[in-house]
């Protein structure tokens, strides 16, 4: 199922019978571990995107640190759609006020580019933050939310954005108490990445979901 062509890592997931996990039989498009093209940041001085690489990097070290600047570099290119998803990256994991303010940024930016990826999923992201699963649900799973629909013509993705899709998708399911569906997404992220973060954390909710699951069990046998 996986292969690599030349220098580049790659995967293509598509149908092939045997014992895939069925979420994969509804695609068939290849994964790339290579940096996409971007011609809005590509357009942008070079001082600006070394800039940008340092705050990309501080997001995730120093988040409290990073969004003055995000938010005067988001206002001056706001065709640089990552900015502001970096900037709601930093929000989200501050104060209830910065968390508020992340959801409108987020909100806005996916009623402005419905378009972009991490528009759609970390908006579904912040929606099981509130514990609106439903709600992220049809972001994730409606008639219109399969990415051939979303993205006909595409073909390749960028691993970032298939590890946060798969992982909300199992995340999704299994606070929708559907776990094994959600294994599919687990399984299909560990294939890609075998116990990264977001494996892991599945396998904790899995775990956890398996353990309520047995507790409520055990009570219905001595009611019954």
């Amino acid at each position: 199922m996986s292969k690599r062509r030349n220098s580049k890592r790659r995967n293509r997931l598509g149908s092939s019978g045997g014992q895939e996990p069925a979420v994969v039989q509804l695609m068939s498009f290849e994964i790339t571990w290579d940096v996409m093209p971007d011609p809005q940041t590509d357009a942008l001085p070079g001082t600006t995107r070394d800039r940008m690489q340092k705050l990309f990097d501080l997001v995730h070290e120093k988040p409290k640190k990073a969004i003055p600047e995000l938010r005067e570099l988001a206002a001056r290119h706001p065709e640089v759609l990552s900015l502001r998803n970096w900037l709601v990256s930093a929000l989200r994991r501050g104060s209830s006020s910065d968390r508020d303010e992340a959801f409108a940024i987020c909100e806005q930016l996916f009623r402005e580019k419905p378009g972009y990826f991490f528009a759609r999923t970390t908006l579904a992201d912040l929606l099981l933050d509130q514990g609106r699963v439903e709600d992220a649900a049809e972001l994730l799973f409606g008639p219109e939310a399969m990415l051939p629909r979303l993205y006909p013509g595409r073909k390749v993705y960028h691993i970032s954005e298939i590890r946060h899709w798969a992982y909300l998708c199992g995340r999704t399911k299994i606070l929708q108490g559907e776990p094994e569906s959600a294994r599919s997404y687990r399984n299909m992220l560990e294939e890609l990445e075998p116990g990264s973060p977001p494996v892991q954390h599945l396998d904790g909710m899995l775990e956890r979901e398996a353990g309520m699951l047995g507790k409520l069990m055990a009570v219905f046998r001595k009611l019954t």
